[in-house]
């Protein structure tokens, strides 16, 4: 991107919060490397979760 259209800050928050905050920006102004960012901390609190939630099953099932 120029300096003309900076980049907006990453994403953050709860699905809820990052979804308005995407809807709310020009989609014109989003680079290819902005929105693949977006998607790999996406994906990454997404498995996260996912790892939180395995351990939390494997700890109720052993109890």
């Amino acid at each position: 991107m120029n300096d003309a259209h900076p980049e907006p800050p990453d994403l953050s928050g709860t699905v809820d919060e990052r979804q308005r905050q995407l809807a709310s920006l020009p989609a014109a102004s989003l680079s290819a490397e902005w929105l693949r960012r977006q998607l790999d901390n996406a994906l990454s609190a997404w498995g996260a979760t996912a790892t939180a939630l395995d351990i939390s099953e494997e700890a109720h099932v052993d109890y």
